[in-house]
């Protein structure tokens, strides 16, 4: 046969630059960059099944195949640029990925070189193969006869697809879509980069399309034309053929004739009925419904245009309420709040030129705030409240705000932590609306008030910092904690917080040094131990602090202990040689701690050690004998553990970073720990267990060079060869590890 229609059997001459031997020369990690590791793994779940037919070569290397998927689909993958040592490949696919690496691309390249390994001839491509034109019909698609892309066709294609079903559980269903959806923004370029392919034979000429623009001034120029009864004629026909266009005039000849009633109550009937529709997304199936509030809008925006401003701030009061409900009862991501929030500029708009007072402006915006949950109304809240309202209108905002949290019930409700969520935003906008109205010296009174009635001592320890008030800010956040601790600790632990910042003002070290101490005790970590050395320092009381610190890491042994006294009571012990002082309001969070400690159990309660927080401290400070002490001494705890005795992180969790931090000092034993988990590893029959193996096998490497034992390391290789050969992704992995390209793994397979 001749050359054009036959493609030769590769040369394995290296640094033979033909097209060929660039195929000849990919290894599974240009593959997995290129693809992607999920679709590279269906790639060769599709090849080893035999789904490929018909491939065929260019004489410039092009791949083109059909792969059978849930459709029979035209693949073509190539190689971009010229450079043989860092190839780029791309690929063009008419399934709903489509391009750059899907699965199809990736078992068309796995069949060729297979061909390759078996010393076959490809046939060549011919230029009118119907293929390209495929290809090329499904580039084109990428531009509409209007100019736009069509990136929602696009999305749609990607949901709902049933060719997962036939990858026979390899790989989890829907994956591939989620990765290739991450290059689909870059796709386009390589679309419409791959356009020239179908063009080589199919002769196609380039479709004229006009854009939007183009088409809009050719329709005027066509109504134009029209005389006036012509038009009349061609309104009727089209007002008959299409219910929207139908409903349009019907509103514009009620409003005209002052039948507003008859179009506010349209409107009020389809708020109800669109606010009464849930909306739901299956986005791995492509299915869901978002409800429509187009038509609303429109009634909206017609009944605005003809002056009926407060008609619309009141059906606006109903949308808030339903649409809000509404949003609570959906299940998407946010796109039946979108729909909501796009009437909302027009009843702003209808607030702003209607008959209401400015002050009932501004409290429409607030209530529609309040009820918000979503942050749905934010925006359009804000365009109301950013207006230019008088100190005037704001204080009478102010008034009536204050009125209502009168009202509320401050307390003997069942459900507290609501009716306290309440109460707190009402009075955070009348905090709000006293500084507009220019009543700062009102502030502190509301402050305090809440402060005790519903448990907002953080809120108003931070406005008397902000006014410098230390001393008030520190009475308040004392009998805030004394309040909060038992039934909400998170406010006291706040409170804390703000205690420690208001140290820090006065440059009281030994107090911020204490808040370190506190939370080292209770959270041992190697930042928490250098922020407590460090606030030590200032404290001048370093030197026995360290000696401390170091000892509760080593032994538990914390020299502040809750003490247990009759009755139940618990308090603190203090060693005597601790140099720092122990704040009262820091009392109650080290006794609850022991007491949740000794409730979760015995084990819990017995002070152990923290070798893993000594350990992280001796790998960052490169202090590598350490390190091995204390990954011993983990190791030692962990088989403790095992009994129940301790339960922190084992030693197999550092092992990859300790045996990095000693290679150099001590490498026997970084090999040691190497191995131990690679034979871990070996045990365990998954791809992620065979790239971990590779990892410490190339780990592993450098080491035994260094110390003279490279040859075991190959050793060690071809016996895992031989002991595994039966994984054949695990034996891929391997020949990666060896820089092994995929023909010549797969032409050893074929003569063994």
């Amino acid at each position: 046969m001749s050359r054009s229609r036959k493609a030769s059997v590769a040369s394995q001459a290296q640094g033979d630059e033909t097209t060929t031997n660039r195929w000849a020369s990919l290894t599974w990690e240009d593959v997995d960059r290129w693809a992607g590791n999920r679709s590279a793994s269906r790639g060769r779940n599709y090849q080893r099944q035999g789904r490929i037919a018909d491939l065929a070569v260019t004489e410039d290397g092009k791949l083109l195949a059909s792969v059978m998927g849930t459709e029979r689909y035209a693949t073509t993958v190539w190689f971009e640029g010229k450079s043989a040592r860092s190839p780029k490949i791309e690929s063009k696919c008419t399934c709903p990925v489509g391009f750059d690496g899907c699965k199809h691309a990736v078992a068309v390249v796995l069949a060729y070189l297979d061909i390759l390994a078996e010393g076959k001839e490809v046939p060549a491509a011919r230029p009118d193969d119907r293929r390209w034109a495929k290809l090329s019909a499904e580039a084109a698609a990428d531009d509409d006869e209007f100019g736009e892309a069509p990136g929602d066709e696009w999305d749609d294609n990607l949901d709902g697809k049933t060719e997962d079903e036939l990858d026979d559980g390899f790989a989890d269903e829907g994956d591939e879509y989620v990765e290739r959806d991450k290059r689909l923004r870059r796709g386009r370029s390589i679309s419409h980069a791959s356009k020239g392919l179908g063009r080589q034979g199919a002769g196609k000429k380039p479709d004229k399309r006009r854009s939007r623009v183009d088409w809009n001034e050719k329709i005027r120029a066509h109504i134009r034309e029209k005389g006036r009864e012509e038009l009349a004629e061609m309104a009727c026909t089209l007002v008959n053929r299409f219910p929207d266009l139908r409903a349009e005039f019907q509103e514009r000849i009620a409003l005209a004739e002052g039948d507003v009633s008859r179009l506010v109550n349209q409107a009020r009937r389809q708020l109800h009925t669109i606010t009464a529709e849930v909306g739901w997304h299956n986005y791995w199936k492509g299915e869901g419904h978002t409800p429509d509030y187009t038509q609303l809008k429109r009634k909206f925006e017609r009944l605005v245009d003809a002056g009926h401003h407060d008609e619309v701030v009141k059906l606006g009061e109903e949308l808030i309420r339903w649409g809000i409900a509404q949003i609570e009862q959906s299940d998407d991501e946010g796109e039946t709040a979108t729909e909501l929030s796009s009437c909302l500029p027009v009843v702003v708009s209808a607030l702003a030129r209607s008959s209401r007072l400015a002050p009932d402006k501004i409290l429409y915006a607030i209530d529609a705030d309040l009820q918000d949950e979503y942050d749905v109304l934010r925006d359009a809240a804000d365009a109301v409240l950013n207006g230019k309202w008088t100190r005037a209108d704001w204080s009478i905002v102010a008034d009536r705000l204050a009125a209502r949290l009168r009202k509320m019930p401050s307390g003997g409700d069942r459900d507290e932590f609501t009716r306290n969520y309440k109460r707190d935003r009402l009075s955070n906008w009348l905090l709000h609306a006293l500084v507009r109205a220019g009543r700062e010296d009102e502030l502190l009174a509301v402050y305090e008030t809440e402060a005790r009635t519903t448990g907002s001592y953080q809120r108003l320890v931070e406005h008397l910092l902000h006014e410098g008030r230390l001393e008030d800010a520190q009475r308040w956040a004392r009998e805030g904690i004394e309040k909060t601790q038992a039934k909400w600790p998170g406010i006291a632990e706040a409170l804390r917080e703000k205690l420690c910042e208001l140290a820090r003002r006065r440059k009281d070290w030994g107090v911020v040094a204490a808040h370190a101490a506190h939370d080292f005790v209770e959270h041992p970590s190697a930042p928490g131990f250098k922020e407590l050395i460090a606030a030590a320092e200032k404290a001048k009381c370093e030197k026995q602090v360290r000696l401390a610190a170091l000892k509760i890491l080593e032994s538990g042994q914390s020299p502040i202990q809750p003490s247990p006294e009759r009755g139940g009571q618990c308090k603190i012990a203090i060693a005597p040689t601790w140099p720092l002082p122990v704040p009262d309001y820091l009392g109650p969070a080290t006794e609850s701690s022991a007491t949740a400690r000794g409730a979760r159990g015995a084990p819990h309660s017995i002070p152990h050690p923290h070798y893993d927080v000594l350990l992280e401290m001796a790998i960052a400070d490169k202090r590598p004998d350490d390190a091995l002490h204390w990954y011993d001494k983990l190791a030692h705890l962990g088989r403790r553990s095992a009994a129940g005795v301790w339960g922190g992180y084992g030693h197999s969790y550092y092992a990859d970073q300790v045996a990095a931090a000693i290679a150099c000092s001590h490498p026997a034993r970084a090999l040691d720990i190497y191995r131990r988990e690679l034979e871990a590893n070996l045990k365990e029959a998954h791809i992620s267990a065979y790239e971990n193996c590779a990892a410490y096998l190339r780990k592993m490497r450098p080491i035994m060079k260094s110390v003279g034992r490279e040859d075991e390391w190959t050793r060690l290789l071809a016996d895992i060869r031989q002991n595994y050969r039966n994984r054949p992704r695990f034996m891929e992995i391997l020949d990666s590890l060896e820089g092994r390209t995929i023909l010549q793994t797969r032409t050893s397979r074929r003569s063994r």
